[in-house]
């Protein structure tokens, strides 16, 4: 995810490439494991997976499906 290329240019590239992106990149893990071990997350019953939908070179979540989150208990 931090190192630029043509795939994936979400922080720049070149020279311009943004210095923080390690610092960003981290955060977003830090993030996205304190979601995973505190909360229950599934999709609502009956749901189907829900498709991307793509514009040009980005991808985008389906914004109508719903996700249920649980926060767990404590052990």
């Amino acid at each position: 995810m931090v190192t630029p290329t043509a795939d994936w240019l979400t922080f720049g590239a070149g020279k311009h490439t943004c210095p923080g992106r390690f610092f960003a990149v981290n955060e977003i893990k830090a993030l996205l494991a304190h979601v995973i071990m505190t909360y229950d997350i599934k999709l609502k019953d009956s749901e189907e997976f829900p498709k991307e939908m793509e514009f040009a070179a980005f991808v985008s979540p389906n914004q109508s499906a719903k996700v249920l989150f649980r926060k767990r208990r404590a052990v």
